[in-house]
Parts: structure tokens; C-alpha cells; sequence
């Protein structure tokens, strides 16, 4: 199973300068208690963010592949050359795409769930999720933010 999670606010913004525009403690807690324990896909530049935000490191286990057409290599992660042929893999487990812009795009089409933290609230940035047609989805679980109400927890499911 191939799932989506992100953060967006009203209008689809996810990020700033290859960084979050927001900082929300308990979405934070609700994506990696998601991808915990979980095989991750990123792109390479939202890796070197994480990495960065994170002193170096990424989450604790999971384990990692890398989608990039750049003549790069991380030992945190199996580099993924060909990503088409990767989402189109046979896989028993869920694998989480965590960004960034371009990897999402490309994996939309793939995507058999979508967790989304919806923030009811508008940012500034650089970085949109791909529109959505959400006719194709269907809603299976929504909660609201205890910490923060302009959050609202939702997955989606493809029909």
C-alpha cells in the first residue's frame, strides 16, 4: 500500500525554502507515530531538510529510500533511480511518501491512502501540493487538533 502524508493549509501550501512554513508540535507527533516503524520514500531534498532540522539524522525507525535524479548517494537510504518502476512494485507493507512537492506529485496517481493534516489557516511559501481530486477518495477517519483546533487529522482512502 502506498500512502501520502503531509500538512497543507487552505491553499495547499507545504513548505518555504525547502523547510516547513509552520511549526505544530502535535502534527509532528501524529506524522512519525504514522511513518514509525514504516518503510519511507522522499525526494533528496526533502532528506538534507530533515536532516538539517534534525541535527543530521532521520527518524528512528524506518527505513528509508531516496528518489532523485541526482547524482547523489546517502547511507541513510536506498537510493530509488526510477521511481515509476518503484511505485509500481508489488509490496505487502505500507510505505509512507513524505514529500517533497515533486516526489508527491508523481506519486499521487499511486497513492492507495492520503493522510492529511488540513490547517485551517494561511501561510506563506513556495512549495503547493498537487490539486486533488478527491471524487476518487473517500474519507475514513477525520479528528480534530486538541492542542491546536486549526488542525484537523484526516485519511482518505482510494475507491
Amino acid at each position: 500500500m502506498i500512502s501520502l502524508i503531509w500538512a497543507m493549509d487552505k491553499n495547499n501550501l507545504i513548505g518555504k525554502n525547502n523547510e516547513l512554513p509552520w511549526h505544530y508540535k502535535e502534527d509532528l507527533k501524529y506524522f512519525r507515530s504514522k511513518i514509525k516503524d514504516h518503510e519511507v520514500l522522499l525526494g533528496d531534498k526533502t532528506l538534507e531538510s530533515i536532516k538539517g532540522y534534525r541535527n543530521g539524522k532521520l527518524f528512528p525507525n524506518s527505513t528509508y529510500y531516496c528518489a532523485t535524479i541526482n547524482d547523489v548517494d546517502y547511507e541513510e537510504a536506498t537510493m530509488v533511480r526510477d521511481l515509476e518502476a518503484f511505485l509500481k512494485q508489488e509490496r505487502e507493507n505500507e510505505i509512507f511518501v513524505i514529500g517533497g512537492a515533486t516526489i508527491y506529485r508523481l506519486s499521487l496517481p499511486y497513492a492507495d491512502r492520503l493522510y492529511i493534516t488540513h490547517i485551517d489557516k494561511e501561510y506563506e511559501g513556495d512549495a503547493y501540493f498537487p490539486e486533488i481530486d478527491y471524487s476518487k477518495f473517500r474519507l475514513i477517519e477525520e479528528t480534530q487538533g486538541v492542542e491546536n483546533e486549526e488542525l484537523r487529522f484526516c485519511v482518505y482512502e482510494r475507491i
